[in-house]
């Protein structure tokens, strides 16, 4: 190919160069279009004329001489997005539970504002400008700016893992603007506010909330667990449940089993003996009807939330309470629904609170973390671990409580 000079000229108060370049087309063809683009120097004082702006027109012209590009970098963001990145690399690549996240920062942040933008065209400068326009017009904080930002420095990355382009991912220099840290929309439950959930419970939401808390599993592990998991003194973690999605736990150290302590072991056969013929090796431990893990989130709408909004004066839950003689007045020593994590952050609070070492706080929660040496792989669970949980149950003063048999509600 010939070494192009390109067609150098002015309008007004710009400077604009003119070439050839290979594009690709919708219909996946490549063609050979005129391309005109504008300088980034301004006509007048220094840049007045044409030999002046040349060493800008060689820059854009550089890689086009070199041959080393490839037409498919002519490519809109959007379209690589959603035609590339997010269906051969997030839905194959990444876990069920993050593929949400990802279609959302798209949609809502990023989509609108990526306009006519190409890969070969976007540039560090685009990239500043859209986080800064986003966190002018949202009331995200930094953290999520961030997911942002590495949302779209992982396009970037895909493109350059398929030859797509070479050199520097352009998102790589983009700040993330200064902003009011958003507020904490994180919940950890209290060791009184779980004894005063688990007293309003009816089974078995009553032992699924008594394993969350005193295992600090994730909603998917707690639904993946099957009756093989569990040997009387451990659980063992083998897979994640994420909607219908079955996969593998969130990593090697997510693997680790996790000490059952004895009010839990009580809860779990007691469990087991109201699921009778159900209690398979392969089967759910918490299952519905039809033999599928249990929709934690189901039950927590229908079930949990609504025991824990009982009226003050007459105790009936808000869904149930007659306007007549009083109105609905929240009892409000029971405890709010924060979700499901609330307990997982719970247990790593209240262990620290009495005095459990960092690491095997880490240990129980199977927390994965390069710049520790704990991120391995645990086959046993140690006597440290045991002995933490142990002090929590004490703690928890539930070594009196005993689980329902037929599921009635505790007084």
């Amino acid at each position: 190919m010939r070494e192009q000079k390109g067609y150098v000229f002015h309008r007004y108060n710009s400077w604009f160069v003119r070439y050839w370049d290979n594009v690709l087309q919708p219909d996946g063809t490549v063609k050979r279009v005129q391309v005109c683009k504008k300088l980034d120097v301004e006509y007048g004082g220094d840049y007045r004329t044409e030999k002046s702006v040349r060493p800008f027109v060689a820059q854009i012209l550089a890689p086009l001489n070199s041959g080393l590009l490839n037409p498919q970098s002519t490519m809109l963001v959007s379209e690589f997005v959603e035609k590339m990145y997010l269906p051969e690399y997030v839905y194959k690549k990444l876990r069920p539970a993050t593929h949400k996240q990802y279609r959302d920062v798209w949609n809502y942040y990023l989509k609108p504002r990526m306009g006519a933008l190409t890969l070969r065209g976007f540039r560090t400068v685009h990239g500043e400008q859209m986080l800064a326009q986003i966190a002018a017009q949202s009331k995200l904080g930094r953290s999520s700016l961030r997911h942002i930002k590495a949302f779209l420095s992982g396009a970037f990355k895909q493109a350059k893992r398929l030859g797509i382009l070479d050199g520097i991912n352009p998102v790589m220099d983009v700040s993330i603007p200064r902003v009011p840290e958003a507020k904490e929309d994180t919940y950890a439950y209290s060791l009184s506010e779980i004894k005063t959930m688990l007293a309003q419970l009816a089974e078995p939401a009553r032992t699924v909330v008594l394993t969350a808390a005193l295992t600090g599993l994730r909603k998917s592990e707690l639904r993946g667990l099957t009756w093989e998991n569990f040997d009387g003194k451990e659980l063992s973690v083998t897979r994640s449940v994420w909607n219908s999605t079955v996969s593998e736990p969130k990593t090697r150290r997510s693997r680790s089993p996790i000490p059952v302590v004895k009010p839990l072991a009580e809860a779990l056969e007691a469990h087991r003996l109201r699921a009778g013929i159900l209690a398979q090796p392969g089967l759910p431990i918490f299952q519905a009807g039809n033999g599928q893990p249990l929709n934690l989130d189901n039950l927590a709408r229908r079930v949990i939330a609504p025991a824990l909004s009982r009226c003050v004066v007459c105790r009936e839950p808000e869904a149930e309470h007659k306007t007549e003689g009083h109105l609905f007045k929240r009892d409000a020593v029971l405890p709010e629904w924060h979700a499901w994590h609330a307990f997982r952050r719970g247990l790593a609070t209240n262990l620290h609170a009495l005095g459990v070492d960092d690491k095997t706080i880490q240990a129980i929660l199977r927390h994965s973390n390069v710049g520790l040496t704990m991120n391995v792989y645990v086959k046993s669970v140690s006597e440290s671990q045991v002995s933490a949980m142990d002090a929590l149950s004490e703690k928890l003063e539930m070594c009196n409580v005993r689980a329902t048999s037929g599921g009635e509600r505790p007084n």
